[in-house]
């Protein structure tokens, strides 16, 4: 009885940070080799799938996250290793706040023609948007740009679902440093876990 109340609380401690750090582990390992820092090693595809977010963070001032991302893709179509882009997010994020089109206009406004840029308005969640740049927009040879915690996640999903792209890589844009920033990574253990859940329910519905 005592050494049940002892390793209760530690198996309930335990068990959770066992299973976060694995699905981690394999996330990473899932996309190794496919997610670059150095745009020299970035192979030319058709598609920059750009991950949205608002300018703005939710807790005001500017979202670098955003900012670095848009850095990210400016760097690549100038550099010629993407040739259109295609900016998946929440047409209707934080009290309307269209993300798609937001980073849409900062990158005509680097120069970047508008006529090379697509908006997927509809691209709620990560697994939205890889799934829907595939199956909506026939996107073929990509390259996912955002920052490297989501690229991996984005790629390992983009895989396990089977969405069959000629080309898939990534680009990381830079990852803020901010103390809010750190509060996003710790995030991503969870959604990591999350995204397991995602991958069962999507094939579950692939298969019905």
């Amino acid at each position: 009885m005592k050494r049940a109340i002892i390793y209760t609380p530690l198996a309930l401690i335990i068990l959770p940070a066992m299973l976060l750090f694995a699905c981690n582990a394999v996330v990473m390992y899932g996309a190794k080799g496919k997610v670059f820092d150095r745009i020299e090693d970035v192979a030319p595809a058709e598609y920059g799938l750009l991950l949205g977010t608002t300018p703005q963070a939710r807790i005001g001032g500017n979202n670098y996250f955003f900012t670095y991302r848009i850095d990210a893709t400016e760097a690549l179509y100038k550099a010629g290793k993407i040739t259109k882009i295609l900016i998946s997010g929440d047409e209707n994020s934080l009290g309307g706040v269209d993300e798609t089109q937001c980073m849409k206009d900062t990158l005509v406004a680097r120069g970047v023609p508008a006529d090379a840029i697509v908006l997927d308005g509809k691209g709620f969640s990560t697994i939205e948007s890889v799934v829907r740049a595939k199956q909506v927009y026939g996107c073929d040879a990509v390259t996912i740009i955002s920052q490297q915690f989501h690229n991996e996640r984005a790629v390992y999903l983009a895989e396990q679902l089977r969405l069959d792209f000629s080309t898939l890589q990534a680009y990381n844009a830079q990852s803020p440093r901010s103390k809010w920033a750190q509060i996003t990574y710790c995030r991503e253990y969870l959604a990591r876990v999350k995204m397991f859940i995602d991958i069962l329910k999507t094939q579950l519905n692939i298969a019905i």
